[in-house]
C-alpha cells in the first residue's frame, strides 16, 4: 500500500512560505525553511492527484488512442510562478497537481471534460479555463478544469487541495511539448512568455496554423489565413533555421532497471543540460513516499548540477513518452507537420 504524504504545516505557514520564497532579501535559512514547507505541501497533493488520475484512467479504459498522465509541479516552476504573479498565494495555487488527458479531436476534449464534470465525484468544481476558444497570446491551447479535492474517507486531504485537469487534443499536445522542448534545450521560459521574441512568434504562428486545422479560433495578433501564416513562418525560419535546430535536437536516454520500465508507476525524469542526457528513475505505484523524497533531494541540487527534473505517473513507459516527449526531446512529429505546410 502506498504511504501518502500528509500536510505537516498550517495554512498560515504555507502562505508565509510562498511569500518568503519570492523575496530577494530572504536569508538562506528562511529560503530553506520555505522550501521544506513547499515540498511538503506539494507532496501532499499526490493522494488527491492519484484519486483523480485513477478516475480519468477509468474513463479512457477502452481507448488505446487516449493518453492519461499525472505530474507534481516542479519546484522551480512553483517559485517562478509565485515571482511572476506577486498577488498569488501558494495556498491557492491551482496546478501543484495536474492531470493530462490527451484525445484525438476537439469534440472529444469537450465530451470527456463534460463526462468527468458530470460524473459521481465529490470534488468541488472551481473553474474552467478554455484556451481552445480563447487561446493564450503565447499560442497555448487546451481546456483546463480546476477542482478542489474532497474525500469522505481521508479528511486530512480536504484542505484546499486544488487539482488541474488538462484536456487537449494530440495536435495541441504536439505543439505544447515542442515549445517545452526548445525551452528546455535553450534554457528559455518560452512557456511562460519569456525568451527570444522571434522564437515565440514562430510558435504563435504555428499554433494558429494548427487552430485552423482544427476549425478553432486563431491566436490573438495573428491572421486567420493559412498562406499568410505560412509566409511569416517561412521568413522567420529562413532567418533563424529553427526547424533545422529542432530536427537536430536529440537526447541519449540512460535508465536503470530496464525490465521494469514498461510498467505503470512513478518516474522521475532528470535532464542534464550539459551532457544532453536523460536519466530515468522508476518507482512502483506504492512507493510514492520514496519517489517524493528523492524528487526533493534531486531538486535541491538542481542548480549546481545543471539539471531539470519532474516526477510523473503513467501507465507505461510508452505512454510516459507520449505524455512528456519534451523530456525525451522527441519532437519529430511536430517538425514533420510543419514541414508539410512549408513544402
Amino acid at each position: 500500500m502506498a504511504r501518502w504524504k500528509e500536510v505537516e504545516f498550517s495554512r498560515s505557514q504555507i502562505i508565509k512560505a510562498g511569500k518568503t520564497i519570492r523575496k530577494t532579501e530572504a536569508s538562506e535559512e528562511e529560503i530553506a525553511q520555505a522550501t521544506t514547507i513547499i515540498n511538503n505541501w506539494r507532496a501532499a497533493h499526490a493522494y488527491p492527484l492519484h484519486v483523480i488520475y485513477i478516475h480519468l484512467r477509468g474513463m479512457a479504459a477502452n481507448r488505446q488512442d487516449i493518453v492519461v498522465a499525472e505530474r507534481l509541479k516542479r519546484l522551480d516552476s512553483i517559485v517562478a510562478k509565485l515571482k511572476r504573479q506577486p498577488t498569488m498565494s501558494l495556498w491557492e495555487m491551482q496546478d501543484l497537481g495536474g492531470c493530462r488527458f490527451i484525445v484525438p479531436t476537439v469534440p472529444e476534449v469537450y465530451q470527456y471534460a463534460k463526462k468527468y464534470k458530470s460524473s459521481r465525484i465529490r470534488h468541488q468544481y472551481i473553474e474552467t479555463y478554455d484556451y481552445i476558444q480563447s487561446p493564450k497570446t503565447s499560442g497555448y491551447r487546451s481546456l483546463h478544469l480546476v477542482f478542489r479535492f474532497n474525500s469522505d474517507t481521508k479528511e486530512t486531504y480536504n484542505r484546499n487541495m486544488l487539482i488541474e485537469l488538462q484536456f487537449r487534443t494530440h495536435l495541441q499536445h504536439v505543439w505544447a511539448t515542442a515549445v517545452e522542448t526548445i525551452g528546455l534545450f535553450t534554457k528559455q521560459a518560452l512557456k511562460a512568455g519569456q525568451g527570444d521574441a522571434e522564437i515565440k512568434r514562430f510558435f504563435v504562428l504555428i499554433s494558429s496554423l494548427f487552430a485552423i486545422r482544427e476549425n478553432c479560433p486563431v491566436v490573438p495578433n495573428t491572421l486567420n489565413e493559412v498562406n499568410e501564416l505560412i509566409a511569416e513562418i517561412e521568413q522567420i525560419n529562413d532567418d533563424r533555421h529553427l526547424l533545422d535546430m529542432l530536427k537536430a535536437i536529440r537526447v541519449a536516454v540512460d535508465h536503470e532497471e530496464d525490465e521494469r520500465l514498461d510498467k505503470k508507476g512513478y518516474y522521475i525524469l532528470i535532464f542534464n543540460y550539459n551532457t544532453k542526457r536523460l536519466r530515468i528513475k522508476y518507482f512502483l505505484p506504492g512507493d510514492i513516499e520514496e519517489a517524493n523524497k528523492m524528487y526533493s533531494q534531486i531538486e535541491a541540487t538542481r542548480a549546481d548540477a545543471q539539471i531539470d527534473a519532474v516526477l510523473v505517473r503513467a501507465a507505461s513507459f510508452k505512454s510516459l513518452k507520449v505524455a512528456y516527449p519534451n523530456y525525451f526531446l522527441d519532437i519529430g512529429e511536430f517538425v514533420d507537420i510543419v514541414m508539410e505546410y512549408l513544402g
